[in-house]
């Protein structure tokens, strides 16, 4: 396969008009050519770590049908690799679904983030509280037995009892650890990062915030180097002019865009479940009736488009906050850039980031009608 014509966006260097060769699922050249340029962009397929749902369907229903929704869903808007996340829920539910997702073979799947239940009962945000519970080490062996070494990622709160515990277990099973639903303070996320968590799980919600005087975690996040932060990039979770002011602090090496998206992303307005709460969605905000935010709508597309203008990113920035940095903390470094020898898993879009087409491993995961590059 090749893709002519093209704007391609490597690592340091976007080339205007080039070229991208694939074979046996690899880039296997880059170069400048000739030619009218196609007006179309390659960017690295994006990665998306945090993602409860899409088009009508939920990791939490642990049924292959809804991880092919779930997955076509999120690939049509130029997603490559996401971590399927769950939700605070009964043991039962939790290993369902862990389960479900390590049987499957759907090429967009990267693995599971574990979204609570370890977690704050003073910061559930839309996690089902009365399932929030201190961790149990024998409950927690029977996940990693039952995700079969797909678990990559967890969302814990350290100060809980149990906390230095399982964030050992979660060191010794090669887990990346990101604190989030959280009583953090400041003096509490410096330990945890020096216990090995690396990550702050969609930062600002369901944390503490900022006081002048009682600093809390985000202050830390902000400024110690061994972490990144996922940012929410839809304007409800965090105001633009926030969002702006945290890529300003931590530069395109440490800001990682999520979508937290939940079943009705890519659905539009309705009425949608998430753990077990009765979601309304208006106007592309996904509430619980007291109003707490829920998951978001967000698709991957749209967080760079607006991550584009809220924080001035040029191609270079765009592919590392969507594609690179999320790569490269879960250590998927075959991923996340075009380059020689990495795998072709990349996003066609036009000057306005709509997407054109996406491939995954030079396989075509979604394409519009006519998208109008050689290929071959």
């Amino acid at each position: 396969m090749e893709l002519r014509n093209a704007r391609i966006v490597t690592p340091g260097r976007v080339i205007e008009n080039g070229s991208l060769s694939v074979a046996e699922g690899r880039i296997v050249e880059i170069t400048e050519v000739s030619g009218t340029p196609s007006g179309l962009t390659v960017l690295p397929g994006f990665i998306d770590l945090h993602i409860h749902g899409g088009g009508g369907a939920d990791t939490m229903n642990a049924t292959p049908e809804a991880l092919a929704t779930l997955c076509r869903t999120h690939a049509a808007h130029g997603t490559t690799r996401l971590l399927a996340t769950t939700i605070t829920q009964s043991r039962e539910a939790i290993t369902a679904a862990l389960v479900n997702v390590a049987a499957s073979t759907e090429p967009v799947l990267g693995g599971i983030h574990l979204e609570g239940p370890y977690i704050s009962p003073g910061k559930p945000g839309a996690q089902p509280k009365e399932f929030v519970r201190s961790y149990d080490a024998e409950e927690f062996a029977g996940w990693l037995t039952a995700a079969q070494g797909k678990l990559r990622q967890i969302t814990l709160a350290p100060e809980q009892p149990g906390g230095d515990a399982l964030m050992a277990a979660c060191n010794a099973a090669g887990i990346m650890i990101s604190l989030g639903h959280t009583d953090l303070t400041a003096a509490q996320t410096k330990s945890a990062l020096d216990a090995g968590a690396r990550q702050a799980t969609h930062l600002f919600n369901a944390m503490n915030g900022i006081h002048h005087r009682n600093p809390g975690p985000v202050p830390v996040f902000l400024t110690d180097p061994r972490a990144r932060v996922e940012i929410i990039a839809d304007g409800h979770h965090v105001a633009p002019e926030v969002i702006a002011m945290v890529y300003a602090a931590v530069g395109p090496t440490r800001f990682i865009a999520i979508t937290d998206a939940m079943e009705g992303a890519g659905k539009g307005d309705g009425i949608y479940g998430l753990g077990g709460h009765k979601v309304t969605v208006t106007n592309g905000k996904a509430t619980l009736a007291d109003g707490t935010l829920a998951g978001s709508l967000l698709l991957m597309d749209q967080a760079a488009r607006n991550l584009r203008a809220w924080c001035n990113l040029g191609w270079l920035e765009l592919a590392q906050v969507t594609a690179t940095n999320a790569a490269d903390q879960q250590g998927w470094h075959d991923t996340g850039r075009l380059t020689e020898g990495a795998l072709a898993d990349l996003v066609v879009v036009d000057e306005d980031l709509n997407v054109q087409a996406t491939y995954v491993a030079g396989n075509c995961v979604y394409s519009r009608e006519q998208v109008p590059l050689a290929e071959g």
